[in-house]
């Protein structure tokens, strides 16, 4: 191998030339003068090129107590060309001196040829060398080129990997082959974890603290248990976090030693511990607090006298805790953006420490401006009205955490463009600035054919959920406007509708809106609905400003085939009134990552009919819930979402009395195949309900509960998820005969994409583990899909 093993010491070398310079005698007066610089060893690089990065020229005076010379040769260094860069003189004539650059370049990268790999592809290994061909190579980069294959074997488990790195003569002059040698070593799982010098936490405990480091049970698949050094120094960390969170402050875990069994593959570890001392918390202070109460901090900390110190619960209710209420964010809160609060430990008595808290509040910060950037679309007043934030008032970053949720559920936005930036202006004042990136949340379809003796079939919607009525080809008003037109005798479900809502009348939070509808559905009943609907909500301020109440009063006619005789029709008229509480704080409605949603509605409905009228009432309660439990790139990715639900409707007349056969549940399938349908994926669509004699819906309640874990693969420019689940639910013709011993359970993987303007699709494969009701197996593998939901 030719390259050299460090730089020459061309310092020592222009002093050297410089003495030469100063104790010639050619000159008879002044500074000696280059009369010409040649260039020797450059092979790639041109030699004028050479000359001119030295710096040095002819015709130029050579001060011997100038660094001219150094310059020139640190400049060639620069380049990173060269291996060896020295400046000498050549020779001293009359007519003056004469200058010598010396270069050694550095060769160029022709190809890597990899030896000895089976466990790693090629391609793999090729791809972590991150080299072209014609790149310069100088030796460090030729040993970073090893240093990245090793990293790569570290990361697949194979910590003993050998990786040689050579260079070889090429076809090309000034180039060379990269050769690695690699011998691979085997591959450790972790056999045992043993843990001496734990006197007071037994091994159990402090082994469920460890993530990586320890054998894996026969049912955790998910838990590969490779041996790694590097994470065994982070499981070595968690099991010192743990004794230091549990009161033992000087606890020093060390992972003392770690035997490898060649035949089974294996490596036992053993950890050494150093308990130390139990410390329990004696008093808690507070020193440079002037703007809230001591003794309001202390309640904040939420640390008792008497309990076990805990390090990191101390450190979260001081710098920042999962629900921000610690003692910084209250400060963040109130204007007081540079505000730090620190903590020390006093050691008193033998087994107690008091905690000293020091606050520095600094000054307290005004927003100057609220600026909104990149909203191409969307008007700034659509955006301004879902900030919490405003010019004039103290920063409050909670009040920042809730605008970027507001945004959030508009739908309008990239979510992880979503990031606000506090920009300092002066000692005591802030701009914000929230940068958005605008995706459409359109929706249309449209489709046509002719199915024989059926004729002429298709569908027309679009759904504009960005919409402004005043310049409707613009947009941007955030005015929703919805229109649909399913044709054809072949349609199981013909409709017509059209709809429009404001969500933000003269300016305040309250929406107005109307649809008008024609609806006639053919599934195991024939019915027609015609009416008109009228619909105003408003966002609350209490009990917070996450809830919001909507009203809704329905004008409808409708008829129903064979509702109480065989081939009978019923029609008649009903009227209904229809209240809805929610309080909905997610981050964003497509794939929610923080927060939560209740619903819960009521609906009184009368009924115009002969021979008599009717009232009835229907209630639904839902709790969703999502739960963060990864980040990626500092966003939430994988999420834990749960779901309950519980529906009725009753007569307030009678048991017996009428109610309209929409207004009765079903479920099953994906939820799309029918009316009011409940979905429970691993079942059959509507096959979970209770039906009359004329295999019409009759059941009154459901329940349903979902567990499911989801992960984001992608959420710009296309969001996507994929998810593991877990449900159960069954539908009951009342409360009497409802037994959650009874519930259908399900369980399977799916995935939602959201694709513009299609709207969202879905695909579901779910494993039903009981009977529906008239089968005596279980249901079994279902596949479902979803489009436009």
């Amino acid at each position: 191998m030719f390259f050299p093993s460090a730089r020459k010491r061309w310092s020592f070398i222009a002093v050297i030339v410089l003495a030469f310079v100063a104790s010639s005698v050619v000159f008879s007066a002044g500074n000696p003068i280059i009369s010409g610089i040649s260039v020797e060893g450059n092979t790639v690089v041109d030699a004028a090129t050479i000359v001119s990065i030295s710096g040095l020229r002819v015709g130029q005076e050579l001060n011997p107590r100038s660094d001219d010379i150094p310059q020139g040769i640190k400049a060639l260094w620069a380049r990173k060309q060269f291996s060896d860069v020295r400046i000498v003189v050549d020779r001293v004539t009359p007519l003056g001196l004469f200058l010598k650059i010396e270069v050694k370049e550095n060769p160029r990268f022709d190809r890597v040829i990899i030896q000895g790999n089976q466990k790693i592809s090629e391609k793999s290994l090729l791809d972590s060398v991150k080299k072209s061909r014609g790149d310069l190579l100088p030796y460090a980069d030729a040993q970073a080129i090893g240093r990245s294959l090793r990293q790569l074997y570290h990361k697949e488990g194979l910590l003993f990997a050998s990786v040689v790195v050579d260079t070889g003569s090429s076809e090309t002059p000034g180039y060379v082959t990269v050769v690695v040698r690699i011998e691979e070593g085997k591959e450790y799982k972790v056999g045992s974890l043993t843990f001496i010098g734990n006197a007071t936490i037994s091994g159990e405990v402090l082994s469920s603290q460890v993530e990586d480091s320890d054998p894996s049970a026969w049912w955790q698949f998910w838990k590969s248990a490779k041996f790694d050094t590097m994470k065994l120094n982070e499981d070595v960390k968690r099991v010192e976090a743990y004794y230091k969170n549990n009161g033992f402050l000087n606890a020093v875990v060390r992972a003392q030693d770690y035997k490898l069994d060649e035949k089974e593959g294996k490596a036992h570890i053993t950890m050494s511990v150093q308990e130390g001392t139990k410390y329990y918390v004696r008093n808690v202070s507070f020193e440079g607090s002037t703007v809230y109460n001591p003794e309001y901090l202390k309640q904040r900390l939420d640390i008792k006298s008497g309990s076990p110190v805990n390090a990191e619960r101390i450190e979260k209710n001081l710098s920042g805790n999962e629900e921000q209420s610690d003692i910084r964010s209250l400060y963040l809160d109130n204007g007081f953006l540079q505000a730090q609060v620190q903590h020390t430990f006093d050691y008193v008595a033998n087994d107690s420490v008091d905690v000293k808290v020091q606050v520095f509040e600094r000054d307290q910060f005004t927003i100057r401006r609220v600026d909104v950037v990149g909203n191409t679309k969307t008007q700034d007043r659509v955006v301004r009205r879902e900030l919490f934030t405003y010019p004039g008032e103290y920063f409050n970053r909670a009040s920042i955490i809730r605008s970027i949720k507001g945004l959030g559920v508009l739908n309008y936005f990239n979510p992880e463009k979503l990031r606000p930036d506090v920009r300092p202006v002066s000692q005591n004042t802030v701009d914000l600035v929230y940068n958005v990136e605008e995706r459409s949340t359109d929706m249309l379809n449209a489709s046509v054919g002719y199915a024989g003796t059926f004729g002429l079939t298709g569908s027309v919607g679009v759904t504009f959920n960005n919409f402004d009525l005043s310049d409707p080809f613009r947009g941007g008003a955030g005015q929703v406007f919805t229109f649909q037109w399913d044709f054809g005798t072949a349609n199981r479900l013909q409709t017509f509708s059209l709809g429009f809502a404001e969500p933000w009348l003269f300016g305040k939070p309250t929406s107005l809106g109307f649809n008008i509808f024609d609806t006639r559905t053919f599934f195991n009943v024939s019915a027609r609905r015609t009416g008109a609907q009228l619909n105003i909500g408003r966002r609350f301020r209490f009990p917070d400003d996450f809830f919001r109440g909507d009203w809704s009063l329905l004008v409808q006619r409708q008829e129903q085939y064979g509702t109480t005789l065989a081939n009978q029709s019923v029609v008649f008229s009903d009227v209904q009134l229809t209240q809805s509480i929610t309080r909905t704080s997610f981050d964003n409605l497509i794939f929610p990552s923080s927060g939560s949603r209740f619903r819960y509605l009521s609906r009184f409905g009368y009924v115009f009919m002969n021979p008599a009228n009717s009232i009835y009432w229907k209630n639904e309660l839902q709790f969703e819930f999502v739960n963060p439990l990864l980040q990626i790139d500092g966003f939430n990715r994988l999420v834990l979402y749960l779901n309950s639900e519980l529906g009725n409707v009753t007569n307030l007349l009678s048991a017996s009395s009428f109610v309209p056969l929409i207004e009765y549940y079903s479920m099953g399938g994906n939820g799309l195949a029918g009316i009011n349908v409940i979905p429970l994926r691993g079942y059959t669509d509507n096959s979970l309900a209770v039906f009359n004699q004329f295999g019409q819906q009759a059941s009154r309640l459901i329940f349903r509960q979902t567990a499911e874990l989801r992960f984001a693969i992608s959420m710009n420019p296309m969001p996507i998820y994929a998810s593991m689940f877990a449900e159960a639910g069954n539908a009951w013709r009342s409360f009497s005969g409802a037994d959650l011993f009874t519930l259908r359970r399900s369980a399977g993987v799916g995935m939602r994409i959201l694709l513009n303007p299609i709207g969202l699709i879905g695909f579901d494969y779910a494993y039903g583990f009981d009977p529906a009701p008239g089968d005596t197996k279980p249901s079994g593998w279902e596949f479902h899909f979803q489009f436009g939901r």
